[in-house]
């Protein structure tokens, strides 16, 4: 079968073609930006503004900073920096020094982070006062904490000369993210450069996004959607309105900062956008022009009940950690039977797969593999897990190598219905979890046995993680039995 039989077939997908170079990453992107409207506001944290000439030269320092420390491009940086203004320039000057940022959430067990930590092969961390301890646990040798917070965060903004920027290939790495993964050990997503910015400059041309927009960064940075969050603002000349660490939880203070800052774009995962709209008051959001849902399935009554409430467009994405955040878009109608999740955005080619790797006709249920500028480049250090996923194509496939998602879905004209997984993977509130994994770690617990996790509905009906243990010999629950 060549390219043009199994695209007839229906079997595949393709967005347009866009040439978009970007030689020095989303620096140069968002460079751009400050070099045309210096004293626009970048961004918005508890404590103010910040200009896009203040970003420059705060995001200039941690690169400085970075490169002081023997930070060389191609490293890995942790972040581990609550969210704030310090955050994004902690990201943007890990970028402008070449460096692949790894956030680390300080909310999350000991030993998860320090595990990622290890796994990573990190030698630079980045801190601030809140975090400074959250790496404390006999990494101290192997990784050199830098603190952000003794910096002046800004400095004169026309003092130090702007750090050069690299030239950096679409592949080299921008970030990595650490997700599930079924052998009981979390997995890092290596991202490149290239995906990064297809992704960022897509959607700010899709939508329009740009210096009249408001954006809300609400997303933990551990998650990928808090990549066009934090960066996708800053590379369209938007103000990015940064809300207090933790208060992201809480649908009221989400719906005050809408109104306070008059933002017009955020992003919800669908649990969390039916508790938002159930709020007292949400009708005051008349700022909202553009509402993103990803993570979870949206369902055609929560459509309808947004509409409702709000005159805002409600915009459904798709996208695996293993490729730039999303891949694929669709505009959610007014009253749908059905909610798709869309066609792939620019530079991104879609398959729908059988078990043996074959094309699946348009209507008929398949396996969803990712190909073109999106993909990540593999999984960190982990070279078999790399192999297994990510493939070379099918001869007649129009791209060199898919990523195998583990998601069925179904074409439908022009875009694709998402139907569920075909392993143990689960969503639960946007967070991607493995059962095995969750099992594995309760199996590692002195007074359990054997562990089993599965997934059902709760009491407000989204789904939630249930886990059920056999306790080892000699405890006092298994003498209870």
């Amino acid at each position: 079968m060549d390219g043009s039989t199994a695209e007839a077939s229906g079997a595949i997908l393709r967005g347009p073609d866009r040439d978009r170079p970007a030689p020095h990453g989303v620096p140069g992107l968002v460079r751009a930006v400050s070099a045309a409207a210096p004293d626009a506001v970048a961004l918005v944290d508890a404590t103010g503004p910040v200009t896009y000439a203040e970003l420059e030269a705060a995001s200039d320092a941690v690169a400085r900073l970075l490169a002081g420390a023997g930070g060389r491009p191609g490293d890995v940086v942790a972040v581990c920096v609550p969210r704030g203004r310090a955050l994004v320039f902690a990201l943007l000057g890990a970028l402008k020094a070449g460096l692949p940022y790894l956030p680390l959430a300080p909310e999350d067990p000991r030993e998860r982070r320090l595990g990622i930590l290890r796994r990573s092969g990190a030698r630079l961390a980045l801190v601030t006062g809140e975090t400074a301890d959250s790496l404390d646990g006999g990494e101290e040798d192997a990784v050199r904490v830098l603190r952000l917070d003794p910096m002046d965060p800004v400095g004169p903004v026309s003092g130090a000369p702007r750090v050069p920027l690299l030239d950096v290939a679409d592949d080299h790495p921008a970030y990595v993210l650490f997700t599930s993964g079924s052998t009981g050990e979390p997995k890092g997503v290596v991202v490149p450069s290239g995906a990064l910015c297809n992704r960022l400059l897509w959607m700010c041309e899709t939508y329009g996004f740009g210096p009249g927009d408001r954006i809300l960064q609400k997303t933990p940075a551990t998650f990928d959607v808090s990549g066009w969050e934090l960066l996708g603002p800053l590379v369209c000349g938007a103000t990015e309105v940064l809300m207090p660490p933790g208060a992201h939880r809480d649908p009221g203070e989400v719906m005050d900062q809408v109104v306070r800052h008059a933002v017009t774009v955020c992003h919800f995962v669908p649990s969390m956008l039916a508790e938002f709209l159930r709020w007292p008051g949400v009708e005051r959001c008349v700022s909202l022009r553009a509402v993103v849902c990803s993570g979870e399935a949206l369902t055609p009554g929560l459509v309808r009940r947004f509409h409702a409430v709000l005159d805002a467009g409600l915009h459904n994405l798709y996208g695996p950690t293993e490729a730039a955040i999303d891949v694929t878009a669709w505009q959610c109608p007014q009253d749908p039977d059905t909610v798709l999740i869309g066609g792939p955005i620019d530079n991104c080619t879609l398959v729908v797969l059988d078990t043996e790797l074959r094309p699946v006709p348009e209507g008929e249920a398949g396996q969803l593999a990712i190909g073109g500028v999106p993909l990540a480049l593999g999984y960190l250090n982990r070279p078999d897990l790399t192999e297994a996923a990510f493939v070379a194509a099918p001869a007649w496939c129009p791209v060199p190598r898919l990523y195998l998602t583990g998601d069925l879905v179904r074409r439908r004209g022009d875009a694709l219905e998402y139907l569920g997984r075909m392993d143990h993977q689960v969503k639960i509130r946007g967070q991607r979890v493995e059962l095995r994994e969750t099992e594995d770690v309760l199996r590692d617990l002195a007074p359990v046995r054997d562990a089993a996790v599965v997934a059902a509905p709760g009491p407000d009906g989204a789904a939630t993680v249930c886990a059920f243990v056999v306790p080892a010999p000699g405890t006092e629950a298994d003498e209870a039995l």
